[in-house]
């Protein structure tokens, strides 16, 4: 209906009520004075509508900035997967109870009583927009950015840029973003899973160890990545650091660098100022199988016309090669051997190739004669020698050199089957060069004759003492304090004294 109809049909309204009751006085009267009264209630309705119009946008401003503002000083997130909350004070990233969230907003709103009437209405509002703040769209601090990077170096990564990338890492996994198999050294495995089930508490994130993994089984080289992680890192220290809020903020970092640096593969290419991390995490895509093979021949073998490597060596060889350049080893036995066929003659009948030689073959067959004329094992000796010991013993009586670990990898590539405890001590094992207990006795025989010590302990002698003193004696090898406190406590049980002391005149017993 138009305006024209509309007033048409109020003045048809009016004349039909003044025909209708035209004899009736009092209900003209009253049709008279409610025209006359009509302008000034429509004047009065008219100025209540535009005053409450001016009071809601007056409030709707007031709410907006509000909650501009609140959204500012509350650094509030959510994360639709786990439908968690969290608080971020500009340092640390922390749960928080939704709880607690429903009660800084009620308190804040309460302490502007302007919108006291609009306070569930506003606390809804707010409570919608936090959910819709995914804790990954945070930009941390540079304070927070600085203490994650500090907490993996150099624990963990020994240089910033493998602390980045590993970062970068985990954020693409966070944000759904990773395609890749990252490979790790088996030890820190432990790490990973501590930081994989927390990932899944706090975002729903599938298993980490989907993504990372320790040993090599038919992935696509395209595929693979190295990542050069801390083997030997305080695995118990992260532990107790994953268990705790301050994880978030590892998490967080991870996916703002994600985000910030796009992938971690980009991370790579376009920001990694570290061309040996380049390098390194993207071997195995940038190489092929014979790429491989020709830089583990190139590197460790070498040309001898007449000379020979068994199969066995060669199996050590390619591993020294792989735990030197910090690989996974990306071949199955009969693949590489089969590789090494292809690019090296081979003796099939005789196992061995042929025309080549390796300079650390030497140290090998001098440790397997070493060990096989020296060493002796078996369940009825009460003996035990440590690694750095085998070193000591191998260096003096052949004049070569050798670090633990090489001592290590040729324990168990040649001798699988020792049993090597906390990756330290071979138990049940001696060595026929080194009479270690004779040692010790002649050692405590002439401790009473040169001690000073007797006299102030009274005959009675702190075991810690007499370490200290027999290792002051000019051995050639000296056994550790672990090895001496065992063979005094077995030798002497009769002499302890409140398990430290022993006393003197049982030297004589020994």
């Amino acid at each position: 209906m138009d305006d024209s109809a509309s007033k048409n049909k109020l003045l048809e309204v009016v004349l039909n009520e003044w025909d209708k009751y035209e004899d009736n006085s009092i209900i003209l009267t009253r049709l008279i004075n409610c025209i006359n009264n009509l302008p000034e209630m429509l004047e009065n309705t008219n100025t209540t509508i535009i005053e409450r119009e001016k009071r809601k946008n007056k409030l709707e401003k007031e709410s907006e900035q509000f909650i501009q503002k609140f959204l500012y000083n509350h650094k509030f997130y959510y994360h639709t997967t786990s439908e968690l909350f969290f608080e971020y004070n500009d340092k640390n990233f922390s749960l928080v109870k939704e709880d607690d969230v429903q009660y800084t907003i009620l308190t804040a709103i309460s302490s502007n009583k302007t919108l006291m009437d609009w306070k569930q209405k506003l606390k809804v509002t707010i409570l919608k927009k936090i959910k819709e703040r995914d804790i990954f769209s945070c930009i941390p601090e540079s304070e927070t950015i600085q203490n994650v990077i500090n907490k993996l170096h150099p624990s963990i990564c020994d240089t910033k840029e493998k602390a980045k990338y590993f970062l970068t890492i985990i954020g693409d996994i966070l944000l759904k973003k990773s395609n890749y198999i990252y490979f790790l050294h088996p030890k820190t495995k432990p790490f990973l899973k501590a930081l994989s089930t927390l990932s899944c508490m706090l975002f729903g994130t599938p298993n980490l160890l989907n993504i990372f993994k320790f040993k090599y089984y038919e992935h696509s080289f395209t595929d693979c990545r190295f990542v050069d992680l801390w083997e030997f890192m305080n695995i118990d220290n992260w532990n107790s650091y994953v268990k705790e809020n301050e994880a978030l903020d590892l998490f967080c970092v991870a996916a703002y660098y994600s985000t910030r640096y796009e992938n971690a593969d980009n991370f790579l290419l376009e920001y990694c100022k570290d061309e040996n991390l380049k390098k390194y995490a993207l071997y195995l895509k940038n190489n092929t199988e014979d790429d491989i093979i020709n830089h583990f021949t190139n590197s460790t073998l070498e040309n001898s016309v007449g000379c020979s490597i068994s199969w066995k060596n060669m199996q050590f060889l390619w591993k020294k090669f792989i735990d030197g350049e910090r690989f996974q080893n990306m071949f199955f036995t009969t693949i590489l051997k089969n590789k090494l066929i292809e690019h090296l003659k081979y003796d099939e009948e005789k196992e061995i190739f042929m025309d080549c030689t390796s300079k650390l073959l030497p140290t090998v067959s001098k440790f397997i004669k070493f060990w096989n004329d020296n060493i002796e094992l078996s369940d009825n000796i009460n003996e035990e020698i440590e690694i750095d010991e085998l070193c000591s013993l191998f260096t003096y009586h052949t004049k070569t050199n050798i670090d633990e670990n090489s001592i290590l990898d040729l324990i168990r590539h040649y001798y699988p089957d020792i049993f090597i405890d906390e990756d330290k001590y071979l138990l049940n094992t001696k060595c026929k060069l080194w009479n270690k207990k004779d040692d010790i006795i002649n050692s405590l025989k002439k401790y009473k004759l040169i001690s000073p010590l007797t006299e102030m302990y009274n005959d009675e002698i702190p075991i810690t003492e007499m370490y200290q003193t027999y290792c002051g004696n000019k051995n050639k090898f000296t056994v550790s304090k672990r090895y001496f406190e065992k063979f005094i406590k077995e030798e002497s049980a009769l002499y302890i004294i409140e398990d430290n002391f022993i006393k003197v005149n049982s030297f004589e017993n020994i």
